[in-house]
């Protein structure tokens, strides 16, 4: 750990206004809005993978959504409650909202399937079943969907997909069949075109061709024609989370074939200046890198899903069983995506540089250790003991394991500012 400076070292024993008057302060801030785009595989082998999102999406909106629906709203009492019980757990009232597209490039380009759903809009559940359902999933017509006589129009999903429920989501007719898109996957490259179009300014590689990897391909994108096109999709002081669904690995033409370290598309996510968190259900890979359950995946394709989960403190999840089977617990699945959507802060930033050696972290008025580094990952990345941080591409304090704090700790962060107090002081 980094020796501190003599005044911060005689202030640690001292009262807080002193040591707030001499080495400036500030508690941070929480945000519990998350942006979540669901990036579905639409080609012929993810169908049941799909389908079983959509018959376990109500179970996954229910956990999210669990402490608000026990809430009452009547009148201004309630209104001080909800508000008492929303500072206390802040991670109990997700501000989430959901985008659907597909893995297609070529034909969906990073488009929305379908308008953004909210939470508070009616029936969000099956509002966002039905893009998924109807835009996003390969239906084989030689291999039809079971049918439910009972169902009616407006029922929730049930245990099963169903031909009456996609007729009335859909429209009838199986106009819902196909859309089966191309078996090359580029993931990657599609959740940044998908941010090319939710951005007022994108940056300019959005709307140049591409000469970076294997070949040459045109700009899919026009600047006047698209810009804005998926607006609304990333809000302001928001965590972006991209949810690759796919069996499969990323191809995306920016990178050179085998390159598992997509750092390319790291440089281009970072123009963004939007906090993200890439997570994957999908394939996984075995502890000496190989795919776990071989099909069409190619090792280096998963890794570099792999290697964006782990630069943004995400996460895998594992489509399969131990058989290589599509789970038939897909509802767990989910619940590991609404465990890491209501826990999503693990890095603060700070509002001014901090001189070196002079941070001072407290969770909970308990002094966090700064993390050490204890080796490195197959990317070659630190890998850090429990504590924090400091980083400074983003001037950010980050939390590293059982340190990091719970949405509704007192965070509190002491440093020497090299500009200056990091804000007016109140005295």
């Amino acid at each position: 750990m980094r020796s501190l400076s003599p005044v911060l070292l005689l202030l640690v024993g001292c009262n807080r206004y002193d040591l707030f008057r001499v080495a400036g302060y500030q508690q941070l801030t929480f945000s519990n809005k998350a942006d979540v785009l669901f990036v579905m595989d639409d080609s012929p082998t993810m169908t049941n993978e799909a389908s079983a999102i959509a018959v376990n999406f109500n179970a996954f909106i229910s956990k999210i959504d669990a402490q608000e629906q026990d809430l009452s709203f009547d009148g201004l009492p309630d209104a001080v409650t909800n508000y008492i019980a929303q500072i206390r757990d802040c991670s109990a009232f997700l501000d989430y909202q959901f985008g659907v597209t597909a893995l297609d490039l070529e034909a969906k380009r990073g488009k929305l399937l379908g308008p953004i759903v909210h939470r508070g809009d009616e029936d969000v559940a099956n509002s966002f079943i039905g893009q998924v359902a109807c835009e996003a999933t390969c239906f084989d017509k030689s291999n039809p969907l079971p049918t439910d006589p009972a169902y009616q129009c407006g029922d929730p999903l049930g245990n099963f997909l169903n031909q009456q429920f996609m007729n009335c989501e859909c429209g009838s007719g199986d106009s819902w069949q196909g859309n089966c898109g191309s078996a090359h996957e580029e993931g990657l490259e599609v959740v940044y075109l998908a941010m090319c179009q939710a951005v007022p300014n994108p940056p300019a590689a959005c709307f140049e061709d591409v000469d970076v990897g294997e070949g040459s391909h045109p700009a899919l994108l026009n600047k006047d024609k698209d810009t804005g096109y998926n607006e609304g999709l990333i809000r302001e002081n928001s965590a972006f989370i991209p949810v690759i669904v796919s069996d499969e690995g990323d191809g995306s033409r920016r990178e050179t074939s085998s390159d598992k370290s997509p750092g390319i598309y790291a440089d281009l996510f970072a123009q963004f200046g939007q906090r993200m968190t890439w997570v994957l259900i999908g394939n996984t890979l075995d502890d000496d890198g190989k795919v776990h359950c071989p099909n069409a995946a190619t090792d280096w394709g998963v890794s570099r899903y792999y290697y964006m989960t782990h630069i943004t403190d995400g996460e895998v999840i594992n489509i399969y069983d131990d058989h290589c089977e599509t789970r038939p617990d897909f509802e767990t699945a989910l619940g590991q995506l609404s465990e890491l959507l209501v826990n999503l802060l693990t890095s603060f930033v700070l509002q001014s540089v901090p001189v070196p050696g002079t941070i001072i972290v407290l969770v909970d008025g308990q002094q966090v250790p700064e993390a050490e580094v204890t080796g490195q990952d197959q990317f070659e990345f630190d890998v850090y003991s429990d504590g924090w941080t400091y980083r400074g591409s983003d001037n950010s304090i980050l939390f590293h394991g059982s340190a990091i704090p719970d949405y509704n700790a007192k965070v509190e962060v002491f440093y020497e500012p090299v500009d200056g107090m990091p804000r007016t002081l109140p005295f």
